[in-house]
């Protein structure tokens, strides 16, 4: 496991939910609601999306359930770049391509921060008025080596939109639009008609990204102007925003003639024919050309995938083509419950600031649940006669979590910790064998108890009736004797907290690891669970082999709590005298999934 033992992770009942709307969806009859379909199963493959740690779990204080990524919508509160803090209006993201449109700029190969620099000249000279570069501090690449220079050291987006690599100049998007029309003219003196669908090399075989979806949308946008017919009543009239679309819509509905107009086939719209109307031609001599550089100056200066990738021109190949790379935008989302849209988490609206408006958090409404195995009791040391020195004990070795003794009993304690300003009751279940190839038996000695409020840590210093509860004695495995574990009696207890102690048995891996002495009083036929004294094994099909983490034990736990807590608005007793005091009795229960260890082979 990815995590060190012992380990606890919480179910949120979407999984259980999902479940059950699914069956009442399909054509088969919904499962026996028993006691063996209601029990977690850890090992089922869609357990893996139902588990996570206390720590990533939301809680629901309508709903008064547990809520992962899954139960929760995300809506973006704001905009902003994580490289200047700038916050961008919601206007301005689609427009600016969801990037900064100020300075901030990553560098094309390593995606490091670039700064603006100004270029060394002669000192007497320095009067900061540039040119300058982008330049980045960590792979020390800058725009120099593609031939791009700045004026000014602010609005280097405006300053790069008009630079192209080698220094050449861009053409704004007006004067393009007038170089299209100019030449669309020329086309259109040459011939009466439309042009057929031919291919035009007037133009420029090679146009940039930008001019080519600039040529697209305008070409489509006429295409659609065409094809609209005028009549305001037109079945196939595409200006929908119009007023008379509106209207057409109202009359269909409070027409009363029976009279069916007839429909007309719109004005098929034709595909670009040249390159001015957006058609983009392949040229074969771009990439005889692009294979005799490569011979020339070898793969270094190829791009890779990722940088490829990073690119907004995805057609580029050579580390000559790179450009500086604008920093993409971040966002402050909120979540809120997907079944009752109540909020969960809002943070603040302020970019600087890391606080949270709303933070329910499920570590502050769910008991924690923590597994630890129960140390062996320090015998007190006796000084020798004559001599007031005492004995130092013996240092007792770390209990080995990653080898559990399969066939052999062994107490953990279970501790559970109460978040709430409230007592609670506490009901613990657990399946008597844990589910999987290797049966474990578990025996909770306490299943039943009850948590202190959490309140203030100097009610417990002052209070002097807490006291730890410690009866009887037994003897463990290792033969030392282990005072207080006697069933149905807690552990130990404090002001929030409640430790209890769970019997562990570990099954065997292999039926040929079972003492002789056992091996006669299982049962024979294979294929079932066999138990002998409080004693399991894996007997499953002996063609069956362990798969991956077939060897940890995993409990699972359902926990169910009581407690009483002011009652909230509606809650609350209407007609009588009681008010902010009432008390409304609540019940919540949850499944767990404790790791324990992995057993011995």
């Amino acid at each position: 496991m990815a995590q060190p033992f012992p380990y606890t992770y919480y179910v949120c009942d979407c999984y259980d939910s999902k479940t059950k709307v699914s069956a009442k969806r399909s054509s088969q009859p919904p499962p026996a609601d028993d006691e063996d379909e209601r029990t977690f199963d850890p090992r089922n493959p869609r357990s893996n999306y139902s588990l996570y740690p206390l720590e990533h779990l939301l809680y629901c204080e309508d709903c008064q359930q547990i809520r992962c990524s899954r139960c929760v919508i995300e809506e973006t509160l704001n905009w902003y770049c994580p490289s200047c803090l700038f916050e961008v209006p919601s206007s301005l993201v689609k427009s600016e391509g969801n990037r900064c449109a100020r300075n901030c700029y990553n560098c094309p190969v390593c995606i490091s921060p670039m700064t603006v620099n100004e270029l060394p000249k002669d000192p007497s000279e320095d009067d900061g008025n540039g040119p300058f570069y982008l330049y980045c501090n960590y792979c020390h690449w800058s725009t120099i080596e593609i031939g791009i220079e700045f004026e000014r050291h602010t609005q280097i987006t405006h300053q790069l939109q008009r630079i192209a690599n080698g220094g050449k100049p861009i053409p704004t998007p007006k004067e393009r639009e007038k170089e299209r029309e100019r030449r669309r003219e020329s086309e259109w003196k040459r011939k009466d008609d439309i042009p057929e669908i031919n291919v035009s090399h007037d133009v420029d075989p090679e146009p940039s990204p930008d001019d080519t979806f600039a040529a697209l949308a305008s070409f489509y946008k006429g295409q659609i102007q065409a094809s609209t017919t005028s009549s305001p009543f037109s079945p196939h009239d595409l200006d929908f925003s119009s007023p008379s679309s509106f209207s057409r819509i109202m009359n269909m509905y409070t027409s009363t003639s029976s009279k069916k107009t007839k429909r007309e086939k719109p004005t098929p719209m034709r595909e670009a024919a040249s390159t001015f109307e957006g058609l983009t031609l392949h040229d074969s001599t771009t990439d005889s050309d692009a294979i005799d550089r490569i011979r020339r100056e070898g793969w270094s200066i190829t791009l890779s995938p990722a940088q490829k990738h990073a690119q907004p021109n995805p057609n580029i190949r050579f580390t000559s083509e790179l450009r500086p790379i604008a920093t993409l935008l971040r966002t402050k989302r909120g979540k809120r419950c997907r079944n009752c849209r109540h909020i969960l988490s809002k943070p603040e609206a302020k970019i600087t600031s890391t606080r949270y408006k709303i933070k329910l958090l499920a570590l502050n409404h769910i008991p924690k649940l923590h597994l630890r195995a129960l140390p062996p009791p320090a015998s007190t040391p006796q000084p020798t006669f004559g001599s007031s020195i005492l004995t130092p004990l013996p240092i007792q070795p770390p209990f080995d979590y990653d080898h559990l003794k399969p066939g052999i009993p062994t107490h953990f304690l279970l501790t559970l910790t109460n978040p709430l300003f409230d007592p609670i009751r506490v009901t613990l279940a657990t399946p008597s064998t844990t589910p999987g190839k290797v049966h474990s038996r578990v025996t909770i000695l306490c299943p039943q108890f009850e948590i202190g409020a959490n309140t203030d840590v100097w009610d417990d210093a002052m209070s002097s009736t807490i006291t730890p509860i410690r009866r009887g004695s037994v003897v463990g495995p290792d033969g030392q004797i282990q005072s207080g574990i006697e069933a149905g009696k807690v552990w130990d207890k404090g002001r929030n907290w409640t430790s209890i102690v769970m019997e562990v048995l570990p099954g065997f891996l292999d039926e040929r690891q079972r003492p002789s002495d056992l091996s006669s009083s299982f049962s024979s036929d294979r294929g079932g669970v066999a138990e002998n004294d409080g004693h399991l094994g894996w007997v499953d099909d002996e063609d069956e082999e362990l798969g991956v983490d077939d060897d940890v034990l995993e409990i699972p736990i359902f926990v169910r709590l009581e407690f009483e807590s002011d009652a909230m608005g509606e809650e609350r007793v209407v007609g009588e005298d009681r008010g902010k005091g009432d008390k409304v009795k609540r019940e919540e229960a949850f499944w767990s999934v404790v790791g324990v260890g992995r057993i011995a082979g």
